[in-house]
């Protein structure tokens, strides 16, 4: 399933960002987080959030989570404080802070920053009409990966005006390991059975990576290609195109400057190697480049030989270009 790309929205206007921080001093702390996501998920579900994020402290002595909440307009701010959900929330964990197991703060800033580790971008567009459905599920998600191993926050932007049905998620771990065990978990698989029937289509996108942007994630392990398999689809691709670019392109641009001529042929280059290239090579080679459980083995060789064999074709077919 894919959609075609990741929609990011604005920064909203001055004092429109609303800080809630959860010092953790005792107990269990996924528990505490999970509480954290809940209280994300109330605010989202309200209809009052522009966006919302857990972000967990960036200093190894300090065990504070910070739920980052953008609204519209401050005004908004005003309602979700009154908010009786958030309201029945707070009352859950009064007697955690009176033990001073936890401690809670508000405040209200005009911008507030986001972290990164390793993450995994998910665009997730619902079935019109079933918006209300998929928002359980999306708690339920919410809940069950913040108690995870090496979880290190989420971002989340509910769907607006102008993305209908569109949640865009970043998903933040302290490793790949701890990403791939969340990803690969059978309580997440076990959501996205449920939650099949109300999704029209999902985009898998890694944020790290040495090719971020051509290649897709695994959406059952929530990582790219290995490094030399993608490396092989780029050079496939871009090898014809700068042969080309040299032999056509080079005398075209005989007479500008080195640096402009060179820097026409690059855009060039990777404009074709982004959109046609790219594309056609991942859609041919989908199944070398994330092979499933129930993939012959036959087929990792079979692909490698196939590239191997397209070189060849290519380097005879350009041997007397030049």
């Amino acid at each position: 399933m894919t959609q075609n790309s990741t929609r990011s929205t604005p920064p909203p206007p001055a004092e429109t960002v609303h800080l809630t921080k959860l010092s953790v001093n005792g107990g269990d702390v996924g528990e505490h987080v999970n509480w954290l996501a809940r209280l994300m998920m109330v605010g989202v579900g309200s209809g009052t959030v522009l966006s919302a994020e857990i972000i967990p402290s960036s200093s190894p002595d300090e065990n504070v989570w910070t739920l980052v909440q953008r609204f519209h307009e401050q005004q908004l701010i005003a309602e979700w404080q009154a908010n009786s959900d958030r309201l029945k929330l707070l009352e859950e964990v009064a007697q955690k802070i009176e033990r001073n197991e936890i401690a809670l703060t508000d405040e209200v800033s005009s911008t507030y920053g986001t972290v990164g580790s390793v993450a995994v971008a998910i665009v997730t567009q619902v079935k019109s009409g079933l918006e209300a459905t998929y928002l359980e599920f999306e708690k339920q998600f919410q809940s069950a990966q913040a108690k995870q191993r090496g979880y290190r926050g989420v971002y989340l932007q509910p769907p607006t005006k102008k993305t209908p049905g569109i949640w865009t998620t970043l998903i933040r771990f302290d490793s790949p390991d701890a990403l791939d065990e969340w990803f690969v978990s059978e309580e997440r698989k076990k959501l996205l059975a449920l939650s099949d029937p109300v999704v029209s289509s999902t985009d898998y996108q890694t944020v790290n990576g040495s090719f971020p942007g051509w290649f897709p994630a695994q959406e059952t392990g929530g990582k790219g290609p290995p490094n030399w398999k993608t490396a092989m689809l780029i050079l496939l691709g871009l090898y014809p195109i700068v042969m080309l670019e040299i032999r056509f392109l080079n005398p075209a641009l005989h007479d500008l400057n080195s640096a402009i001529a060179n820097f026409i042929g690059n855009s060039i280059s990777v404009a074709l190697t982004t959109w046609l290239t790219m594309p056609l090579a991942i859609k041919v080679f989908t199944p070398w480049l994330f092979p499933k459980k129930d993939t012959p083995a036959w087929v990792g060789p079979a692909g490698f030989a196939l590239i191997i064999v397209i070189f060849a074709l290519e380097i005879a077919l350009l041997w007397r270009l030049l």
